[in-house]
């Protein structure tokens, strides 16, 4: 009988690719899902770390029902006077809705305003970076009637001449 000889007893067998194919794909996916969870985080840490300081709550926090509404009319924001408490995940919902939560216009004026002279880093990638870090701690940390009185704060400190 005639023996064929066959290269199966190469390093690489087609199966053994395979399996090492798909391990590697898994290994992707695995530190992809891990970028996609962490990098949130990191990014509020960073832009967080990045901030000297935190913004002080308004020396007045009673402010009238027409003034309220007059800051919510000017800052474009919709819907009841209540800012809706962010978390450092938003970002993909801002990214994949095209919509803004209730109330974050109005915690990014406050964040923006304090962030022109307390940023450590002035660079435009780690303002925008600082300046969602900031807002989403401004939403966690202060109420919605804080947020409005410093708005009305800042916004009569730019009209004094």
């Amino acid at each position: 009988m005639l023996e064929i000889k066959t290269t199966s007893g190469s390093k690489f067998t087609a199966p053994r690719l395979n399996m090492l194919f798909l391990k590697s794909m898994a290994a992707v996916l695995c530190l992809i899902i891990l970028v996609l969870l962490s990098g949130p985080l990191f990014f509020y840490a960073y832009g967080l770390s990045n901030i000297t300081g935190r913004p002080e709550p308004a020396k007045t926090t009673v402010i009238s029902p027409e003034n309220k509404a007059l800051i919510w009319k000017e800052l474009k924001e919709q819907g009841v006077l209540q800012v809706e408490v962010l978390t450092p995940y938003d970002i993909y919902s801002l990214f994949l809705e095209n919509s803004y939560p209730v109330g974050s216009r109005l915690a990014w004026y406050v964040a923006r305003t304090y962030n022109q002279d307390h940023l450590q880093d002035r660079h435009m990638l780690s303002w925008h970076i600082s300046g969602e870090a900031l807002t989403v701690w401004l939403t966690r940390h202060w109420s919605t009637d804080e947020l409005l009185a410093k708005a009305l704060e800042i916004r009569q400190n730019k009209a004094k001449p």
